[in-house]
């Protein structure tokens, strides 16, 4: 059985948890556009909020981030380990939005479409394409937003 838990700054150790999801990221980037400096230093702004996805064994497989500002809110990474992928854990993350208002905004590669179909079944709608926005390779990005 798989849990979805928000991370929580009195309880979690972010130190730790900022590990497991590097691992995540280093497995699925060849060249991960994170170091876990910048993951850590993420998870201890104020202004994000990350939810994660454990096993049964409490193994971190898969993770939700976002940047919440005021009424606005931004994905800036949901990844699941490539072990655990195609088994709606992205899902799951996803459906935490459900407990948010205000707009939700995100990017994703122009070529993701496995990505681009997820969003679209949480009622997401692209409304711009961000010329040559991302690197390793270069891509142009889909701005999505969902509005409540």
């Amino acid at each position: 059985m798989i849990t979805i838990r928000k991370l929580n700054f009195l309880t979690d150790c972010y130190r730790d948890f900022a590990g497991d999801i590097q691992a995540i990221l280093d497995e699925l980037y060849e060249v991960s556009p994170w170091t876990f400096e910048q993951t850590f230093a993420d998870l201890l702004r104020e202004e994000t909020v990350y939810y994660l996805a454990f096993s049964e064994d409490q193994k971190v497989l898969g993770f939700l981030a976002l940047s919440v500002v005021m009424d606005e809110i931004e994905i800036t990474n949901i990844a699941v380990a490539k072990a655990y992928q195609s088994q709606g854990i992205a899902s799951l993350l996803l459906k935490q939005l459900a407990e948010l208002d205000g707009k939700i905004f995100l990017e994703v590669r122009a070529s993701n479409d496995k990505a681009r179909r997820l969003y679209e079944k949480f009622e997401f709608e692209a409304y711009y394409q961000r010329k040559d926005y991302y690197q390793n390779p270069q891509e142009d990005a889909i701005l999505m937003k969902r509005e409540k």
